[in-house]
Order: structure tokens, then sequence, then C-alpha cells
């Protein structure tokens, strides 16, 4: 199609998946629903043609080509949706799509194949409960009372369990990925800008790093390999005891570690310079704090100058990170520190453009590449947040799919029950108690669908969170507000059809019955 090749994201695709088919679960359950609702009103349209002629077969290929044909309008429909909604869904995805753009020969006998599969599937309940129906169901008003109280609750309940698991899902979602954003990382994030040094050696780039500090806006200027948010330089060591331990060597001169504020846990007081550690260094190499000195078997004893409190290095990763961290104090001319680091004041774009300006006036032919740390950790966790946008998105169409669900059935539902409330009313029952008895068959399914969400809800988040060393727990609350959330939805959308059933003359109902 023109756009090359593009590679996407495998748990952005299944999380994508997983949404496209609780969406059309709901529509197929729907259908489903709403048509094996109808069964009674339309089992004497059925038996009818079974009088003047109609095989039970016929009748079953009917119901079936009426589902094919309605899931044709609306893959037509969503085919028209889908195409004026690509370049939004091109941008969270992060690549191009178009639906029209996709069209082939294959690609449109697997839709036709779809709509035949959807549409089967979406009819083939209701076709064989109407085709097995006897008509001595049809008299008696068994079919309406079968059809009201499997199929219909059923398809409720999961509907509703659905929604809670996606509610759950969203919030918790919501809430880890603004936790990591503003978690402390244990290092100062705020106000850093991080330039990359293809300037030069530190003699050569000397002048570059005083004119940035003669800048009004600069607080503080100094330079480093890397920064702990993007991992720095790997160095793995073989212990004195056959084990291998990974370190990231955070090293940098006095102004570097002045500018990201790591905090000192303990000082050894060593007279010459000595690699620090952070405290899950020690885990891993499995010596107590008190020791200041690491035995290894590639480069001998390594003395230990001290310790530096926990600090998140690439926070995304599930483990935390063994680091020796070396304060180079002043560095030598002809080091070549990977990154310079400029704390700034006022606006974050006029101090950038104006340090752009001194660079390129010092060294006209060099690239200048910055970055705010704080820009860098929005970007960390910019695949969150568009998964999250997904989730969401999909969470409220299927509340609203689900909504329109059970309002549309509610309606088919109270007519089943004006007979019954008729007879109530006239042996003495009230408006409120009916009314209430009406209400509370609906939020007795979704009370079903809480308990078998809440568990499943719990289980997949548990196991998403599981990925992150800085996470979220899964408080009571949220499970709450989404189970509170969906009965919500539930009662306003059944609430109007209770009402006007309620509030039924009875007289005028049971002459029409």
């Amino acid at each position: 199609n023109g756009l090359g090749l593009q590679k996407g994201d495998k748990t952005r695709m299944r999380i994508l998946l997983a949404a496209v088919l609780a969406i059309l679960f709901f529509a197929i359950s729907n259908y489903i629903n709403l048509t094996v609702a109808n069964t009674g009103f339309r089992a004497k349209e059925m038996a009818t043609r079974r009088l003047v002629g109609a095989t039970k077969f016929g009748i079953f290929m009917k119901m079936i080509g009426e589902s094919i044909v309605l899931c044709a309008v609306a893959m037509g429909l969503a085919v028209l949706l889908a195409e004026a909604l690509a370049p939004a869904v091109s941008q969270i995805l992060e690549y191009q799509i178009s639906v029209f753009g996709s069209v082939s020969v294959v690609n449109v006998l697997i839709v036709i194949a779809l709509i035949v599969v959807l549409g089967f599937i979406a009819g083939v309940v209701p076709a064989l409960l109407i085709q097995k129906a006897q008509p001595i169901e049809i008299v008696r008003g068994s079919l309406r009372l079968k059809t009201k109280t499997v199929y219909g609750p059923v398809i409720i309940v999961l509907q509703n369990a659905i929604t809670v698991v996606m509610l759950v899902a969203a919030l918790t979602m919501f809430l880890q990925v603004r936790t990591l954003i503003t978690a402390d990382l244990g290092y100062n994030t705020k106000d850093i800008l991080v330039i990359q040094n293809v300037f030069g050696k530190l003699g050569d780039v000397r002048p570059l790093l005083e004119a940035y500090r003669a800048e009004p806006f600069v607080e503080d200027v100094g330079h480093g390999d890397g920064i702990p948010l993007e991992g720095t330089n790997n160095w793995t060591v073989e212990m004195a005891d056959g084990t291998w331990v990974s370190f990231q060597q955070i090293q940098g001169d006095k102004h570097y570690f002045d500018i990201l504020g790591l905090r000192k846990k303990q000082d050894n007081h060593l007279s010459n310079p000595a690699y620090w550690l952070n405290e899950y260094a020690f885990k891993e190499i499995g010596i107590d704090e008190d020791e200041t000195e690491i035995h290894s078997a590639g480069n001998g004893t390594l003395d230990i100058g001290g310790i530096y409190y926990d600090f998140k290095i690439r926070p995304l990763e599930a483990n935390q990170s063994a680091a020796l961290i070396y304060n180079r104090g002043e560095d030598k001319e002809d080091d070549w520190p990977w990154q310079i680091l400029v704390k700034v004041t006022g606006d974050h774009q006029e101090a950038c453009a104006r340090l752009e300006q001194v660079t390129k006036e010092m060294m006209p032919d060099k690239l200048f590449g910055a970055k705010y740390i704080e820009e860098s950790i929005e970007e960390c966790f910019a695949n969150e947040n568009r998964i999250l946008r997904i989730v969401l998105i999909f969470t409220l169409l299927s509340m609203l799919v689900s909504a329109l669900g059970l309002f549309a059935m509610s309606s088919y539902y109270m007519q089943q029950e004006r007979r019954a409330v008729a007879v109530k009313k006239v042996f003495g029952a009230d408006y409120g108690g009916v009314l209430s008895e009406l209400v509370l068959n609906f939020m007795k399914m979704v009370a079903v669908a809480a308990l078998i969400g809440i568990p499943v809800a719990w289980f997949i988040m548990h196991r998403w969170l599981e990925e992150y060393t800085h996470r979220i727990s899964l408080s009571w609350w949220i499970f709450a507000l989404a189970v509170l959330a969906v009965v919500l939805m539930a009662f306003l959308s059944v609430i109007w059809q209770s009402i006007k059933t309620a509030r039924a003359n009875p007289a005028t109902v049971l002459k029409k019955e």
C-alpha cells in the first residue's frame, strides 16, 4: 500500500484485539438477547408461517438470513466509520492505517466470510428457539417465560462482568501510569536539560560550559557519562566466588552529582577516590553494607568509598539495578563526557533555544541535541499512556453498547411483565413496591456480574502490575468504583422502562392481554 514496512507493539495489539473482541461479544450478545426476548412476540408469526406450509428449516434459514443481512449493513457502516476515524487511530497506534487503502480481493472475501460467520453466530440461538417452538407453548405463553428466565439474564451478567473488568483495568492503568510518571526516582528530574556531547574532549568543551554558566537562567552545569533514567555504561564483573554481577556505572564531575542530587547513605572516608555502591549492589554481590572492599576474580580488590540510597535506573525495567557510582570531582582535560547537564530556571523552551544559540555561535559546525529529563520521563511511559487511551476508549464504548443493549432488552422484558404487574396492582400492590421489584430484578444480575468480574479483574491486573518494580496496590475502592459505575449505568438504562410499566393502568393492560 506504499506505506513501507511498519512495526507495531505486540502488547498494544493484544490489548486492542481483546478490546475489539469484547465489543464484538457485546454486539452479538445484544442481538441474541434482543431477538431471543422478541421470540415470544414473533412466535405467532412463525406459527402462522408453519400453518401455511413453511418448514422448520425454512423458518431457521429465515432467522439466519435476517441476522446476516443486519450484520452486512452493520459492516458497511463500520467500514465507513473506521475510515473516518483512521487518522485518529493512526496517531494512537503510531503507524498509518487506511481501510480503503487495504482493499483487495482477499480482504473482501475475508470480510464477506466474517459477515456470514458472525451473522450465523448471532442468529443461530433465536433461530433454533423459534424452530423448536410448539404451538401449545405459544398458547400457554411458556415460550416467553423460558426466553426471559434463561437466555437474557446470562447474557446481561456476562456483559456487565466484562464491563467491570474493563473499568477496573482502565482505573488501575491510569493510577499506575500516573504513579510512574510522578514517582520519586531517587534523584532530581526538574528543570534539567541533558545535552549530548558531540563537541569534543573536556579541554575543548570548557569554554562552552563557561558560556552556559554565564547565562542568567543557568543555575549549574555539570557533565557525566549518561543519566540513570536512560541507563549508562554497563560493566559485568566476575566476583571471587565465581558469580557475575552487572553494574551500571554512574560517573560524572562534582556538578553532575550536585544537579542530580543523588543521596548519600554512608561515607567510608577513604583517602583515595573509590567507587561507591547503591544499596541494591550489596544484595547482588552478597555482602553486608559494612564491607569496604569488593573482591573480584579479574579486577582484584576494589575499594568501596561509601553507599548511596537506591535510585531508579531505567524505571520501566522489572528489576532494580546494581550501580557503581564514581564522583570524579574535576575531570581531566582529555576525558570525553557523554552528556552535559544544565540546571535552568524559567521557561524551558526559551532556555533551550538560548543555549542552542550559544552553542551555534561557538561551535557552528556541531549539531545541538538536547532534551529535558522531564520530557524523557514522559517518553519512557508513552507506550503505557497509549495503552491506557486504548483501554479507556474501548471501556467507554463497552459501557455505551452495554447500556443501549440493556435499555432495549428492558423494554422487551417490561412488555412481558405487564400482565404480572397489572395483576399485582389489582391485588393491592403499590407503585413503589412494583417499581422496586422491577428494578431489583436487573440489579440482582448486576450483582452477580460484579461477583464474577471482580476476581477476574484482580487476577488480570495483578499479573499486569507484576511487570513493574514501583507499582500501586489494588485497593478495594478501585473495584468498588467500577461496580458503582456499572450499577449506575444499569439503573439509568432500566429505570425509565420500569417506571412506565409500574405506572401502566392495570385495566388497560389486562384488556389488551
